[in-house]
C-alpha cells in the first residue's frame, strides 16, 4: 500500500508538471499565431488551413466587436467538434453557444492577444489550453479513487481473513475436545458396566455406577455440543422454555447454599414453538448462567429467566437473562461478545462469543446486553425468531 501510495504521488507531480507546460507550450503558440496573423493579410480566405493548420490548442478569432470570424479545436458538447467551415451565422445554437462560452471563459482567464495591422487593430485572438490538462486531472482523480478502494478492500479482505482464521481456530478446538474426550468416556463406560456386575456382591457399586452414569450422560452432551461446532445444526420445531426448565432443574441443586445463597428464578410465558438446536442453545443458556453466577459477589444473589413472545405476530420469543451481580464496566460493554474478552482471572473468554455463534450463526436470532450496571447487575436478551411463521401466515390469510 505504501508502495503504491507513493507510485501514485510520483504520477501525480509529474501529471501536474506537465499540465503545466502543456498550459505555458498553448500560450506560446497562440502568441506565434498571432504574430504570423499579424505579418499575413487577414483578408486572405485561407486563414485556418495556412495559419492554424496542425494546431491541437483551442483558438478563436474575433472582430474588435467581439463578433467570432474564424475558430479551431472549440468543443460543442463531449468530444463533438465545432464545425469549422461553417460561417458563425449559419451555426447550430448549441454550437453558437460552445463558441460564446470559450470567448467569455478566456476573457475571464486574460487569454486574449490583439490582431495588429500596419498599426490598426484588426480583431482579437482568444486561446485555451490543451484538453490534455483536464484529461490528466481526470486521471489523477481517478488514481486517487482507485487507491481509496484499493484500501479499502485490503482491510475489508483482511477484517475477513482474521475472522475466519479465527473461526477455523474456534472449529478445530472444539472437535479436537470433542475427539479427545472420546477415548475417556469409552473407558467410563466399560467400567461402569463392571462396577454393575459387581453390585450383586456390593451394592454401594450398583449406587456409585448410577450417579457415574449420570455425570457420563452430562458428559456426552459436552462431546455433543463440541462436535456440532463448525457444522450446520438440525433445527427442530420445539418450545424453547422446555429448554430453559431443563437448565434450571441441573443447575438448581448445585446453586451455592453455604458462603452465599443464590436463588435461581423463572417466570416463563406462554410463547410459540421456534425452530433451534436443543443441544447448543442449552449450553447457551448454560453459559450466560454461568458467568452470572461468577459475578455474584452479594449474599443474596439472585439470576432472573425470563421468557415472552414477542413480534408482530407473537411468533418470536424473547428470552431474558438478569442477575444482581457486580454488573459489566460501561467501557467493556461493546467487548464482552470477542473472543478473549474476560473479567475472571482465569478463562479462556470464549463462552459469550460461542454464544453469540450459536444465535445469531446457526439460528439466525439476536443476543445483546439489555442493561448493566455496576453494583446492581446485568441483563443479557435472546431473540429467536421462525422465519417461516410469517410465510404461514400469509398462506393461511389467502
Amino acid at each position: 500500500m505504501i508502495v503504491v501510495a507513493g507510485l501514485l504521488a510520483m504520477h501525480g507531480l509529474m501529471m501536474l508538471e506537465l499540465a503545466k507546460r502543456s498550459s505555458n507550450t498553448a500560450e506560446r503558440e497562440a502568441q506565434l499565431y498571432a504574430f504570423a496573423l499579424t505579418e499575413r493579410q487577414l483578408h486572405r480566405q485561407n486563414f485556418v488551413e495556412d495559419v492554424m493548420r496542425g494546431s491541437e490548442a483551442p483558438l478563436l478569432y474575433t472582430r474588435m466587436d467581439g463578433t467570432p470570424v474564424l475558430w479551431r479545436n472549440l468543443r460543442c458538447q463531449g468530444k463533438e467538434i465545432v464545425s469549422e467551415v461553417i460561417p458563425y451565422a449559419k451555426l447550430l445554437p448549441k454550437e453558437q453557444k460552445a463558441i460564446l462560452l470559450f470567448l467569455q471563459n478566456s476573457q475571464k482567464a486574460g487569454r486574449i492577444l490583439p490582431i495588429v495591422v500596419g498599426g490598426t487593430p484588426m480583431g482579437l485572438l482568444y486561446h485555451g489550453d490543451y484538453n490534455l490538462q483536464r484529461e490528466l486531472y481526470g486521471l489523477l482523480a481517478g488514481g486517487a479513487v482507485a487507491i481509496v478502494l484499493l484500501a479499502g478492500l485490503t482491510w475489508f479482505g483482511l477484517k475477513i481473513m482474521q475472522g475466519t482464521e479465527r473461526s477455523l481456530l474456534w472449529v478445530g478446538l472444539a472437535r479436537e475436545t470433542a475427539h479427545q474426550l472420546g477415548t475417556p468416556i469409552s473407558a467410563l463406560v466399560g467400567w461402569i458396566e463392571y462396577m454393575r456386575l459387581k453390585s450383586t456382591d456390593i451394592p454401594q457399586m450398583g449406587r456409585l455406577a448410577k450417579e457415574m452414569d449420570h455425570d457420563l450422560a452430562r458428559l456426552r452432551q459436552v462431546v455433543a455440543r463440541f462436535s456440532q461446532i463448525g457444522s450446520l445444526p438440525e433445527l427442530h420445531l420445539q418450545d424453547p422454555n422446555t429448554v430453559i426448565r431443563s437448565i434450571a432443574d441441573y443447575f438448581i441443586p448445585r446453586l451455592p447454599k453455604e458462603d452465599r445463597k443464590v436463588v435461581l428464578e423463572l417466570d416463563l410465558a406462554l410463547v410459540a414453538d421456534i425452530p433451534f438446536n436443543r443441544e447448543l442453545l442449552g449450553w447457551v443458556f448454560e453459559n450466560l448462567i454461568k458467568n452470572a453466577l461468577d459475578a455474584m459477589d452479594r449474599p443474596d444473589g439472585r439470576i432472573r429467566i425470563t421468557s415472552r413472545p414477542t413480534g408482530r405476530l407473537e411468533q418470536d420469543v424473547r428470552i431474558d437473562i438478569e442477575d444482581n451481580g457486580r454488573g459489566i464496566p460501561p467501557q467493556h460493554l461493546r467487548d464482552v461478545f470477542l473472543p478473549g474478552w474476560t473479567s475472571k482471572t482465569r478463562g479462556w473468554g470464549l463462552g459469550l462469543a460461542l454464544a453469540k455463534r450459536i444465535v445469531e450463526q446457526y439460528h439466525g436470532g439476536k443476543i445483546w446486553v439489555d442493561y448493566s450496571r455496576l453494583g446492581e447487575g446485568t441483563g443479557f436478551s435472546i431473540l429467536l425468531r421462525d422465519p417461516s411463521a410469517l410465510d404461514r401466515h400469509r398462506s393461511g390469510a389467502a
